[in-house]
């Protein structure tokens, strides 16, 4: 049982969870960007870890930094019609709401 556990950590990143894709679409009418929307989110739910200099990575400093990485927030933080994933931030602060409009935005490429 535990040669079971370890081979599922070293299988998921060292036990690091991950979510299911949410499914979220970008809607025609979205008006969410990274300036009315995913800055203020990042900097409040995110960057104290994974800013410049905060201990962990990927770091989300900047729009392009974020883009490259939207399937893993998407699987990490994000909700939509097919998951809602809470394993980050790790105080699980996000509301619902907040996390499908964060999978909408995504869902649009980060603008």
């Amino acid at each position: 049982m535990i040669l079971g556990l370890s081979l599922a950590a070293l299988l998921t990143g060292c036990g690091e969870e991950e979510g299911e894709p949410t499914g979220s679409t970008c809607p025609d009418d979205s008006t969410l960007t990274f300036e009315n929307f995913g800055e203020a989110f990042f900097a409040t739910n995110c960057l104290s870890c994974h800013g410049s200099a905060g201990p962990e990575s990927p770091k989300f400093d900047t729009v392009e930094q974020i883009r490259s990485n939207a399937d893993e927030i998407d699987r990490q933080a994000a909700s939509g019609p097919d998951a809602t994933n809470t394993f980050m931030p790790e105080t699980g602060s996000v509301s619902t709401e907040d996390r499908k409009q964060l999978g909408e935005w995504l869902a649009c490429g980060a603008p």
